[in-house]
């Protein structure tokens, strides 16, 4: 696949993920019980919109904004469940799936578009800083809340169920780059070591998981 087509699915990828994530922040602040978490849930929501709004901006500075058509929703499943767990009020469960393992997927994207050779690299650099910056906030954040509303059984197997979709995940998003620098096995593993580090800072008790991929 040549570069710049590379480019726009990485920058359309990236703005599916901010979007999912402004709107499920959204819906977490309103369930928050605590006015600190509801208040910095409504700040990290307002990030993800501008987040959003950086990686159409960025398509647009590489001249990739008009060939991003046609590129499937990697995060459908994902936000299937984050919409069940949203819906049925389980604010724990949500912070899995978004501020867990949604949040860490991005963070590893950002880190491979500092791979990406392109006359505007400068400022496509800039833009990354910036927001993986913010993105290590709400991964803080996540574990903070989570630590504050403790942890139940169902918690922790909806762990399991948000990685296992983010595994599949991973599978649709390295297909669609094509990128020889990130195959799915390593994505995945580096998502992996993050999130359990960020599973013992929000207190949850560590449960066997998975196998990585290959």
């Amino acid at each position: 696949m040549d570069k710049t087509r590379q480019l726009a699915r990485l920058m359309e990828v990236l703005h599916q993920g901010e979007q999912l994530a402004a709107d499920t922040a959204a819906q977490q602040s309103a369930m928050a019980p605590v006015p600190w978490m509801r208040h910095a849930l409504q700040v990290q929501a307002a990030q993800e919109r501008n987040h959003a709004a950086l990686a159409r901006t960025a398509a647009r500075l590489t001249g990739t904004s008009q060939i991003l058509t046609g590129t499937p929703d990697v995060y459908a499943a994902l936000r299937q469940r984050l919409d069940h767990d949203l819906a049925t009020g389980d604010l724990a469960c949500s912070l899995l799936g978004l501020q867990g393992v949604i949040e860490h997927m991005g963070e590893v994207l950002l880190e491979q578009l500092g791979h990406q050779a392109h006359p505007a690299g400068a400022v496509l650099h800039a833009l990354r800083r910036k927001v993986l910056a913010q993105e290590h906030g709400h991964v803080q954040l996540g574990a903070r809340c989570l630590q504050t509303l403790g942890h139940r059984t169902a918690t922790i197997h909806a762990l399991d169920c948000y990685r296992t979709l983010g595994r599949h995940a991973v599978m649709q998003v390295t297909e669609l780059l094509d990128d020889a620098q990130l195959d799915a096995g390593t994505y995945w593993r580096r998502i992996e070591s993050r999130l359990d580090d960020w599973q013992r800072r929000a207190c949850l008790p560590y449960a066997p998981v998975a196998p990585a991929l290959p």
